[in-house]
């Protein structure tokens, strides 16, 4: 089975826990503010080409009513009214119409079926322009005037004759009024449409055409004024698809043989227009013949990205076919959405790292006691001396630790003399004897002592095996206080004890050892009923001297002692 760490496995769930926890909560709030701009922005985009359009058409509007206020509709007023040519009588009229509405349609003129003219062009409040020709003539003048029926100031004669333009000869053939195509004013550089209306004498003969023309750079300025986003265009198109006024900087007007002409959508450099325009052609076709079933906003891709767009109708009480579009792209609708979103996933790392701080510092706390008790395991199970555990806790990993440690006591420890047990001798000896088989020092060589009890049996046969529990209490203490702490007491069995001398280093101190055991456990012991007192024998066998195993080195050791136990019997004292 593959290893694996305690650690990972508890940080490993955690961590992917409160990532997975911050992703879906971001992902649920990225999705829902996507479809809350999503919603948004088709609301906007729909007020928006509305808007636009209900402002186009009330520009084109002013149109007809300045046309109204010259010649009204019979079907608009109680009583029929003939129209009357009398130019004098016009010029107060026209004066009257262009000031209706200058910001669009300040030039209004009418033609007459015998070559007459007058119009009237408010450039701006303080300079009016006065067109005038009369019945017969070739010329057409041209006055700087202050008030109607001035004439103080010629500005320039010219051939003109209205018959000849186009906009008479389409309006003279048609009761309704008619919007000519764009083109350039030949005064002014500006895209301008004209709408002419015929008019009639009480006989109903046609006595001429009364006309205005609209600005369209006024639809221009209007476009650039709306806020609708940092990247976003609106424009205007014909039924043809030319521009008619646009909310770019690029200009909608491009020259042909010196001539200007206005551009189609798919002429224009600015990408959201005539990609727009080439992506939803078909759709802006619908919805020109007024389809109910298409709706009003798509989501285009785009080279540039994903864009919405908005299109509406325009003109169609006025007489014009035309289009109002509105293009955003998505990214400017979720530029706040975006900020936002790493605003969410800064706060959600920030989290994510101050939970897994917190996570880390209590699995590590966690990691760290069991830690200590994985090792103290593993030098239990290599017969290692325990270490302290130093773990104080109240809770199951403190109660696991102290049980380890009475564990320890139960499994390592005789019960009576609280030494070392056989079981963990030979355990200590195993330890020692592989750390010297991967160190070759000469400090790892140790001595093993075996102690055996002499005259024990008499003790207890009578003073009793309570008196003899007791004696082996205090032979047990005595071996522990003979010892250094590095070195091992343990209890072999009955009235025998086994030292284990680390580091020993010549027989001169295994002999000084001997002697000083010796004279420490032969020291009499007071009983309740009796002095007594106990003889040694000690038999001793060093690694890697005598043996490399425990059998090898107990059984030389135990042989030694018998040889030493014969010898005090027959009182014959040998040392080592």
């Amino acid at each position: 089975m593959k290893k694996t760490s305690l650690r990972r496995e508890l940080l490993i769930p955690v961590t992917v826990l409160v990532i997975g926890v911050s992703v879906a909560i971001a992902w649920v709030s990225m999705k829902a503010g996507t479809d809350a701009v999503h919603t948004l922005t088709q609301r906007v985009l729909t007020d928006m080409v509305n808007r636009i359009s209900n402002a186009t058409e009330r520009h084109l509007e002013g149109a007809l009513i300045a046309l109204e206020s010259v010649s009204p509709n019979p079907h608009s007023v109680p009583k029929e009214q003939a129209f009357s040519d009398d130019m004098h009588a016009l010029e107060f009229d026209l004066w009257a119409a262009s000031g209706l509405f200058m910001n669009v349609n300040n030039y209004v003129y009418y033609g007459g079926d015998d070559g007459r003219f007058v119009g009237v062009y408010r450039i701006t409040n303080n300079f009016v322009e006065l067109f005038w020709r009369e019945p017969g003539t070739a010329l057409r003048e041209v006055y700087d005037v202050a008030a109607p029926g001035d004439r103080s100031k010629l500005l320039r004669s010219e051939p003109y004759d209205p018959r000849s333009r186009p906009w008479y000869r389409v309006a003279s053939v048609t009761d309704k009024p008619v919007w000519s195509a764009i083109y350039n004013n030949f005064t002014s550089s500006f895209p301008t449409i004209t709408l002419a209306k015929a008019v009639y004498r009480k006989d109903h003969s046609l006595a001429g055409v009364v006309a205005t023309d609209v600005t369209l750079q006024v639809l221009s300025d209007f476009l650039k004024t709306l806020e609708i986003s940092k990247n976003s265009v609106a424009y205007i198109l014909d039924a043809e698809g030319h521009i008619v006024a646009t909310s770019g900087q690029e200009s909608p007007v491009k020259k042909v043989n010196g001539m200007p002409v206005h551009m189609l959508a798919t002429e224009m450099k600015t990408s959201l227009i005539s990609e727009t325009y080439k992506k939803s052609f078909e759709w802006q076709r619908q919805i020109l013949q007024k389809n109910p079933s298409m709706p009003p906003t798509q989501q285009l891709e785009l080279n540039i990205g994903t864009v919405d767009v908005a299109v509406s109708s325009l003109g169609s009480k006025q007489g014009l076919n035309w289009l109002t579009v509105v293009a955003v792209p998505r990214s400017d609708f979720m530029s706040g959405i975006n900020q936002g979103f790493a605003q969410s996933v800064g706060i959600a790392i920030a989290c994510i790292i101050f939970a897994l701080t917190i996570g880390l510092t209590m699995v590590e706390r966690v990691v760290r006691d069991i830690r200590k008790l994985t090792d103290a395991a593993e030098k239990f199970g290599n017969g290692e001396p325990l270490p302290e555990l130093d773990i104080q806790r109240s809770d199951e990993i403190g109660t696991l630790a102290q049980t380890f440690v009475e564990m320890e006591n139960k499994l390592r420890f005789d019960k009576l003399t609280q030494v070392a047990n056989r079981e963990s001798l030979f355990a200590q000896i195993n330890y020692l004897r592989k750390q010297a088989e991967r160190n070759a020092r000469e400090e790892d060589a140790f001595t093993l002592l075996f102690v055996d009890l002499d005259r024990f049996k008499f003790i207890n046969d009578n003073h009793g095996h309570d008196a003899g529990d007791k004696v082996l209490v205090i032979i047990a203490s005595r071996l522990k206080a003979a010892v250094r702490d590095s070195d091992l007491v343990a209890r072999y069995g009955g009235d025998e004890f086994v030292l284990l001398l680390k580091e020993t280093k010549s027989s001169i101190d295994i002999n000084n050892m001997v002697e000083k055991i010796c004279s420490l456990v032969e020291e009499p012991i007071a009983l309740e009923s009796a002095m007594v007192s106990v003889g040694v024998s000690i038999g001793w066998a060093s690694f890697p001297d005598d043996g490399d195993d425990y059998v090898k080195l107990i059984k030389i050791a135990d042989g030694r002692m018998y040889k030493r136990k014969r010898d005090r019997k027959s009182n014959q004292m040998h040392l080592v």
